[in-house]
């Protein structure tokens, strides 16, 4: 090819390529994308026809692996979120489908963020739900039924049956228990906490360990006795006494025998908290129960066995609560449901099934058979067989934070007598939950209330 030939063609595919180069890249500083990872949309099209970046994923979204996959959603801290995705891991290995996690560092967040996911075009196949009120879900519509478990405690399956069905395979608990510290009963010669200690003998051993004005080495006060002022104790102590005013979703503020109760363990609390002289302060709204106990200020605590997991290790015992006419506790139990939405449905409960042999976060106690029978897992299975599952509906949600704050005033720098509080207590109920015959019913009741000393004394017997 002679010599001119092959200059004007190197010339031409020399023009070409800066044709192509003009047309096709951004030429201005304003043309240029935010980030190269961009897809056009038809209906929003950047400047110039430049497509809109597209937004970044975020941080905590996991790597969706290849194949089918089942999305797991719960909430957990990170050492437990590990333990977490070695089951998943194992699930997997031994055969079953691949689950993806998206796990939330509390229960707050994961309760908003669940609810997004169901009505989101990806929903979750399994997802983390607590007795209380199944994470803000409608188990009946949200969660589908599940087979009932055989080795797991009875009224862990209790806390999931809604209906004559299961709706979520029960997995861990935490109950109330009653924790102490074995140095300040050494130090006051006072034999430890066990069964035998009715609140009777609770108020006794306090008042003992009142007198002997035990500090710890800076001088600081230890006082005898840490515990709540809220709904969920006054629901213990109304069970204990014979009837309680919240077990799973049936509430019992009628009636003269719910009264009876009712009374007792408000003046119970009176008695504790104004009369005694014994308990440390209650605890402020950005402070956790226990924090007196943690610290050695406090000789005895009733707070749940989860609180276990934040204790320094060694310092302390623990064992059931104290007892009035009968025995009782109070639980939360965590379970693994399959979401209405799932499309995959047998997979995803053999997942469930598979996740709930094991419990998720410290502290908190397996639903199955501890091999110790003698241990601390021991005494709070023993408690969570006598316990309260109160289940909170959005209905009557509203009647369980005021009953919170009534009685948690009540504890406080207050005047209110017994009789007051439960003259407020069925005014709220009456108000907008009684039906018209209780209301004819708690009338009389309330106008009827005598003082405290004309209720019958019967603790500890």
């Amino acid at each position: 090819m002679p010599k001119k030939a092959v200059l004007i063609y190197l010339l031409l595919a020399l023009l070409g390529a800066a044709v192509f180069i003009y047309f096709t890249f951004p030429r201005t500083k304003d043309e240029i994308p935010t980030s190269n990872n961009q897809r056009p949309f038809p209906s929003s099209p950047g400047p110039n026809g430049i497509p809109v970046p597209e937004t970044v994923p975020h941080p905590d979204t996991p790597k969706v692996p290849h194949g089918p996959t089942l999305r797991v959603m719960g909430w957990a801290s990170p050492a437990e979120t590990q333990a977490l995705e070695a089951q998943a891991d194992a699930f997997a290995a031994a055969g079953g489908m691949q689950p993806v996690l998206i796990i939330d560092k509390d229960e707050a967040s994961y309760r908003r963020n669940l609810q997004q996911a169901l009505t989101s075009d990806t929903p979750p196949d399994v997802c983390l739900v607590e007795s209380r009120d199944f994470s803000g879900l409608d188990p009946e519509h949200e969660l589908l039924p599940i087979a009932v478990p055989t080795d797991s405690a009875p009224r862990s399956l209790a806390a999931f049956t809604v209906n004559g069905q299961m709706r979520a395979l029960p997995d861990e608990f935490s109950v109330e228990m009653l924790f102490y510290h074995p140095l300040d009963f050494d130090r006051a010669g006072v034999a430890y906490p066990g069964r035998h200690w009715t609140w009777d003998v609770l108020e006794s051993i306090t008042r003992a360990l009142a007198s002997m004005q035990l500090k710890d080495e800076s001088g600081l006060r230890i006082y005898p006795l840490e515990l709540p002022a809220d709904f969920d104790f006054w629901n213990i102590l109304c069970t204990q006494a014979g009837h309680p005013a919240l077990d799973r979703n049936v509430w019992h503020l009628a009636g003269n025998d719910g009264r009876e109760s009712q009374m007792r363990g408000l003046d119970l609390i009176h008695e504790l908290f104004h009369e005694l002289n014994v308990t440390a302060p209650l605890a402020k709204t950005d402070e956790p129960l226990g924090s007196y106990f943690a610290q050695g200020h406090a000789s005895v605590l009733i707070a749940p066995s989860e609180l276990a997991a934040t204790l320094p290790p060694g310092s302390y015992q623990m064992t059931v609560m104290p007892s009035d006419i009968s025995r009782a506790s109070l639980a939360r139990v965590n379970g693994w449901a399959v979401t209405s939405r799932t499309s995959q449905p047998d997979a995803a409960r053999q997942l469930a099934g598979f996740l709930a042999a094991k419990p998720v976060h410290a502290g908190w106690g397996s639903v199955h058979p501890p091999v110790d029978s003698d241990g601390d897992a021991a005494l709070c299975y023993e408690a969570l067989q006598q316990s309260l599952l109160p289940r909170l509906e959005p209905a009557t949600a509203r009647l369980a934070a005021i009953l919170d704050q009534q009685i948690h005033t009540f504890a406080g720098p207050s005047e209110t007598t017994s009789a007051d509080l439960y003259a407020q207590i069925q005014t709220e109920y009456q108000t907008g939950f009684a039906t018209a015959s209780e209301k004819a019913a708690l009338s009389r009741q309330v106008n009827s209330v005598s003082p405290k000393t004309d209720v019958p004394q019967l603790r500890g017997l």
